[in-house]
C-alpha cells in the first residue's frame, strides 16, 4: 500500500476519534447540567460547588436562598448548586458509644488536677 494512502487513513481515524470524544463529553456535560437543574427545587437538601450544605427555602430567578443547618439563610446563584446531598454527619450511635467508653474508662477529665494547679 502506498504510504500516502495509509497516512490519510490514519489522519481520518484520528479526526473521527477526536470528533467522537468531543461529542461524548458534550453529552456528559449536558446530562450533568440537567441533573443540577433538577436539584433546584424547594425543600431539597443540596451542596454548592463551594461545599456549603443547605436546604432550598426560596427560588427567585437565578437567586436561590439556602438555609444552613443552624438556621441562617444565604443567597446563592442557581449555577453554584452542585447536587442534592444530605449533611455528611456521623451516626448518633457512634457518638453515644464514644461517650460511654469515656465514662467507663474514667478518662473523661484528663488534664484536670484535683488541687487546681496545672503544674502538679
Amino acid at each position: 500500500m502506498d504510504p500516502s494512502i495509509s497516512m490519510i487513513i490514519l489522519l481520518a481515524l484520528m479526526v473521527l476519534m477526536f470528533w467522537w470524544m468531543s461529542r461524548s463529553s458534550k453529552k456528559m456535560r449536558e446530562k450533568m447540567a440537567a441533573e443540577r437543574e433538577a436539584a433546584v427545587e424547594l425543600g431539597n437538601n443540596v451542596v454548592t460547588t463551594a461545599g456549603f450544605f443547605g436546604t432550598i427555602v426560596d427560588i427567585d430567578g437565578d437567586a436561590v436562598t439556602l438555609q444552613s443547618p443552624s438556621g441562617d439563610e444565604s443567597v446563592w446563584l442557581r449555577s453554584s448548586i452542585n447536587a442534592v446531598s444530605d449533611l455528611p454527619l456521623g451516626d448518633d450511635e457512634d457518638e453515644e458509644t464514644a461517650e460511654d467508653a469515656t465514662e467507663e474508662s474514667g478518662t473523661g477529665d484528663l488534664g484536670e488536677n484535683k488541687s487546681g494547679s496545672a503544674w502538679e
